[in-house]
């Protein structure tokens, strides 16, 4: 049996696309990886603009890994993105696996066919986002901010830098992301401390509570990253009274999806001094509006939705989706597969 297998859509972030606008970004090297998974590997790394359009691939694929809008047409203004029109000229009845090139996946959960499986992203940028996260930590602790104004200035001034030692980081979301920043966080000597439904322990935190506790824990952190799926249950979590919970002059971080945070709160706690600064990577809409109040917000730090950038991102992609050819081939089961009900 030959595998027919398409790969379309530019995934976020990745660097050394050749084709960018079209989303064709696969190496020789990741081409031949991808084939080599079988004896008769059919792959076609279709331009998005041909499915976009409505022309179909030459063969109905087996498998497919995406970057895709989904439901969410709002989406469709990024680079290399398959629309949701575009993701519909792959869905065949010989179709088993839909590989997302996202960690996300509330865009596609509603229009998963019957017997086909949905796979996100799950921990392929684990790393270079808990990089990001830390490298704004560090950049807090350690003043840069305000050393590199003070070197455009030509101002000589000792500033009251701090340690990492000591400080408490409580993550909403101990997923492959969050587990992760919270490794590097307990190398610098810091406390962490995960939330997650129920509580239930997980490597690389000292201590794990249930989502209900989220405000007692906000309490005693100096530091906060949101690293949740977006869920009904999530959505609008981090509101004002979530702020007001927070020890004052936290420092937080979202990089996980925008609407899981109140905006106006961010805003206004880094106002009142309730919050010290924030890394926010995960908008409401994106692009951000110039207009937005966030870009001024005191001690914000505003990222394009890009703090998983890498070098190392295409690959771990291709890793990824290589490994579930081969489960399905195999007819093993899948790794990364989305729960339809609880949406990741």
């Amino acid at each position: 049996m030959t595998l027919n297998v398409v790969v379309a859509g530019l995934p976020k972030a990745v660097q050394g696309a050749a084709d960018p606008d079209e989303g064709i970004w696969l190496t020789d090297e990741q081409r031949a990886r991808i084939t080599g998974v079988a004896d008769e590997v059919w792959l076609e790394h279709l331009p998005v603009s041909a499915l976009n359009a409505g022309r179909g691939p030459a063969r109905p694929p087996h498998a497919i890994m995406v970057e895709t809008s989904g439901s969410k047409p709002e989406l469709d203004v990024e680079q290399g993105i398959l629309t949701g029109a575009g993701l519909q000229q792959l869905m065949n009845p010989e179709l088993r696996l839909l590989q997302s090139m996202s960690a996300g996946a509330e865009h596609l959960v509603s229009i998963i066919p019957d017997g086909v499986t949905l796979a996100n992203a799950s921990g392929v940028a684990a790393n270079a986002i808990a990089e990001t996260v830390i490298a704004g930590i560090l950049a807090d602790a350690k003043k840069l901010r305000q050393r590199w104004e003070d070197q455009r200035a030509r101002r000589w001034r000792e500033l009251p830098a701090r340690e990492l030692a000591g400080s408490v980081l409580t993550v909403l979301g101990t997923g492959n992301i969050g587990s992760r920043t919270a490794q590097v966080a307990q190398v610098l000597g810091m406390r962490t401390i995960g939330v997650n439904r129920r509580g239930n322990p997980v490597e690389g935190f000292d201590e794990v509570v249930a989502t209900a506790s989220l405000h007692e824990a906000l309490g005693r952190s100096d530091y906060f990253l949101v690293a949740a799926p977006l869920t009904p249950e999530t959505r609008g979590l981090i509101d004002a009274d979530a702020v007001k919970a927070m020890k004052p002059g936290c420092w937080i971080s979202n990089v996980a999806r925008g609407a899981i945070c109140d905006p106006a709160a961010i805003i206004d706690g880094l106002h009142s001094g309730q919050l010290r600064g924030a890394l926010i990577d995960c908008h409401v809409q994106e692009p951000l509006p110039a207009d937005d109040p966030l870009w001024s917000a005191p001690g914000a730090e505003v990222l394009p939705h890009d703090s998983h950038a890498s070098q190392l991102l295409g690959d771990r992609q291709v890793d990824l989706f290589v490994d579930n050819l081969q489960r399905l081939v195999a007819g093993r089961e899948f790794r990364n597969v989305v729960d339809l009900d609880r949406g990741y």
